[in-house]
């Protein structure tokens, strides 16, 4: 009987091994190639502009060892006055926390930085090409009395995560992931911002802001 239940407590103990290994071991990435080439090029009279995403080399190796992302683009489309920037970062799987991405959005890394957030907002209802998108963070930040009119995503696997109009997580959020998702919390993620001075579905954008939402590296998109 002993030797019975050392031997079931041994099964049970590699298949739990087996589980956890399982659930664990980081997935293929799914994304292959440049953020800076699934951009589109300016539509007719836009300009379209590389931006650095640190402006100083010592900010720019800050940065780049706080968020450890494989690959960055920035961008600044203009067209007179009117701009429209977009922010993408990449992970590959195991790369970085899930929750230490969600640590430099906006509403962390600009407040920081001395914006002040005006409003937030889940923007749904977005569409291209008869195509509904994953709603979007809706927010709005001021600067020295300059807006900046913002949406981001934070694509985590197939799915967009939600951070219900900026509130702080509770501190048993990393337990609800377990809940939802199991052990395996290491897949690729992308970091999208888009931003202007103008709201970002003014007609004056929206030349340049379909093909970019088109491009984007979102999860596929719900038919209407």
């Amino acid at each position: 009987m002993k030797k019975t239940l050392i031997f079931a407590g041994i099964l049970l103990l590699t298949a739990v091994a087996l589980v956890i290994y399982g659930n664990s071991r980081i997935p293929a990435p799914s994304f292959h190639g440049s953020l800076a080439h699934i951009l589109p090029p300016p539509p007719p009279g836009w300009t379209m502009k590389t931006r650095e995403i640190a402006d100083t080399p010592e900010i720019k190796e800050a940065v780049g060892e706080i968020l450890n992302y494989d690959d960055g683009v920035f961008v600044d489309y203009t067209n007179g006055m009117d701009r429209l920037s977009v922010y993408i970062a990449y992970w590959k799987p195991g790369k970085m926390s899930q929750r230490l991405v969600a640590t430099h959005t906006p509403d962390v890394c600009w407040v920081g930085s001395g914006w002040a957030k005006e409003s937030s907002e889940t923007v749904t209802n977005l569409s291209v090409d008869g195509n509904l998108l994953p709603p979007a963070e809706g927010r709005v930040f001021r600067i020295q009395g300059n807006a900046e009119y913002v949406w981001f995503w934070h694509v985590i696997g197939p799915e967009v995560k939600t951070y219900a109009t900026g509130f702080v997580p509770p501190w048993y959020a990393p337990l609800i992931d377990l809940a939802r998702k199991g052990l395996n919390q290491r897949e690729e993620q992308f970091f999208i911002r888009l931003s202007s001075q103008n709201p970002l579905n003014s007609l004056s954008l929206e030349p340049v802001l379909n093909p970019v939402l088109r491009k984007l590296p979102l999860p596929a998109p719900f038919l209407k």
